[in-house]
């Protein structure tokens, strides 16, 4: 007597592929991508050791996913302001110093990347006559200043220090994050004013309004305190 052929089981999902779908569904989250890309990798190596597994295709949707969103994500972030901020303030300083309008162009905007080389050399001789060449510089750790612009303005202060060859000064780098009209991203520095309680203030560029004042940089008086009543 024949028997009928024992029909297959039907195969299960892979659930470490699944977990790799749900990690490439936020596009616009770099950790997330990597993560799915992470996930699908593991996804298909289980899938190859055990056969009754399925979800190929998922693992293999949610790697190409996950590495382009990450790819376009990250390159975005970096040219629109995390690469700036990891270069640090030295770059726009040492353009300025240099007097070089293409650097200027690379690193500012506003009125200080249309300034002709006379115009920036004279503005960086004011600083090297005063302090001497430029050596570095860096965020400041006397004082400290959320990165987010003023009320009414598109531009934030970063709080810097700079080191000279005679001279450490205090400074603020004024950050324009974006175009006031347009609502368009700019992450390209505009304004810079150095502190100098004795010799005075220097600002740049020429009629550029300084970057604004940080609540830290000019603390307010303490109230008066009233006599306690007796």
């Amino acid at each position: 007597m024949d028997t009928e052929p024992a029909t297959d089981a039907p195969r299960e999902m892979n659930r470490t592929a699944v977990l790799a779908a749900m990690f490439a569904v936020p596009l616009c989250c770099p950790p997330m991508s990597l993560l799915a890309c992470i996930t699908g990798a593991v996804s298909l190596r289980q899938i190859r050791r055990n056969p009754n597994l399925r979800g190929r295709w998922l693992a293999w949707s949610s790697i190409v996913v996950g590495a382009v969103c990450a790819t376009v994500m990250c390159t975005l972030l970096w040219t629109h302001g995390l690469g700036l901020l990891a270069r640090g303030p030295t770059p726009p300083l040492r353009a300025l110093m240099d007097a070089s309008p293409e650097a200027m162009r690379e690193h500012w905007t506003g009125p200080a990347r249309e300034l002709a080389e006379p115009d920036l050399r004279a503005c960086a001789e004011q600083l090297r006559s005063r302090y001497g060449e430029l050596l570095s510089a860096s965020a400041s750790a006397l004082r400290t200043a959320p990165l987010k612009p003023v009320p009414g303005r598109s531009i934030a202060t970063l709080p810097i220090t700079i080191r000279f060859e005679r001279a450490t000064t205090e400074a603020d780098l004024g950050l324009e994050l974006f175009d006031p009209i347009t609502g368009s991203t700019v992450m390209r520095w505009r304004s810079l004013r150095v502190i100098d309680p004795v010799a005075g203030e220097i600002t740049f560029p020429p009629g550029e309004p300084a970057p604004p004042p940080l609540e830290s940089a000019n603390p307010k008086p303490a109230a008066p305190t009233k006599p306690a009543l007796r």
